[in-house]
């Protein structure tokens, strides 16, 4: 079963318009003209201030779009500055490498010839002891005590 509206409404009239193409004067508000003339002029300063705002908001997008444009290549320019350092270092660092492995190197080697020199000597003095020696073993004997310029 269908519902039936208690009350339907009505379409508004419009404004009947006069012979000459006006609207009727009994529809019309009273409104003076300092009145009309106030409120364009305030329509006029808010479009105005509008406009200049409009304006405004481009130039500090733009200076923005600019800022951020310097700030990215401050930050590529770093970057970079950061890229050669790292390369610097890595290089010092094998350079140190390098010099400490050569200085190991001959650590090792002077410790084998004093250690070396040192079973050499022992050596003579046994034989020295033992009665064996001959000239070149006092000869040896006598150029291993001697200092050298690499001790």
């Amino acid at each position: 079963m269908m519902k039936i509206p208690a009350k339907v409404s009505q379409k508004s009239k419009p404004a009947k318009m006069t012979k000459n193409g006006g609207v009727n004067s009994s529809t019309m508000p009273d409104i003076d003209i300092s009145q009309m003339v106030n409120s364009l002029s305030q329509l006029a300063n808010a479009t105005m201030g509008y406009a200049s705002e409009k304006e405004r908001t481009e130039q500090v997008k733009a200076q923005s779009l600019r800022d951020m444009h310097l700030s990215n290549n401050e930050v590529e320019i770093a970057l970079r500055q950061q890229s050669i350092r790292h390369d610097e270092l890595i290089t010092e660092r094998m350079v140190l490498e390098n010099s400490r492995q050569k200085t190991d190197k001959k650590h090792e080697e002077w410790m084998r010839d004093y250690e070396m020199r040192e079973k050499t000597i022992e050596l003579l003095r046994e034989r020295i002891r033992q009665g064996v020696a001959t000239v070149a073993d006092l000869e040896m004997l006598e150029r291993l005590h001697t200092p050298s310029s690499d001790q």
